[in-house]
């Protein structure tokens, strides 16, 4: 939408500007002026939240999209392309046999920065911290012991991450 708006890529675009800051509110400008959705600072704010908790490696600017229905007005798109969450790359970026809380360091995003926390804050000092979760420890067991395909080993690592920022993102939580 904004190569067909401006001309040119929203990923160069956004990497020419130098603060973290400027980068979410030139995409989030940007947003509101092609489409008219005024709240594109809260949707940014709340999918950076999601995808610092998740660790979702995959939001670069080709992921955040809206949806334009047949009278040309445009709605938020649902959050999509979260594959790359929780440490899932387990052949070549976040082996098994490594201890999740050395490879949790080297977990990056990639829409404003390659820091998770770092965009995460600007984004909810900008806009707002609007994201809030309700579940534990046994919510996490139960929903993952229904699961029916993935091995132990996964499930027990994908507990262990979800516990991990649990304690690291206590405010999400009520």
């Amino acid at each position: 939408m904004f190569q067909s708006f401006y001309g040119q890529s929203l990923n160069k675009s956004i990497y020419q500007i130098e603060k973290i800051e400027n980068r979410i509110r030139f995409l989030v400008e940007q947003a509101i002026r092609i489409t008219g959705l005024e709240g594109f600072g809260a949707y940014i704010s709340k999918m950076l939240a999601l995808d610092a908790f998740f660790l979702n490696e995959d939001r670069h600017t080709h992921n955040i999209a809206v949806l334009m229905d047949s009278d040309g007005a445009y709605h938020y798109c649902p959050f999509f392309d979260n594959g790359a969450v929780l440490l899932s790359d387990t052949t070549m970026d976040y082996p098994m046999d490594r201890a999740v809380e050395n490879l949790l360091e080297h977990a990056t995003s990639k829409t404003f920065c390659p820091d998770f926390d770092e965009q995460l804050d600007m984004a909810e000092r900008l806009y707002g911290q609007l994201v809030k979760f309700n579940f534990g420890e046994k919510e996490v067991q139960t929903l993952l012991s229904q699961e029916p395909y993935y091995p132990k080993e996964i499930k027990e690592r994908i507990q262990n991450i979800l516990l991990i920022q649990k304690r690291k993102y206590q405010y999400f939580f009520r």
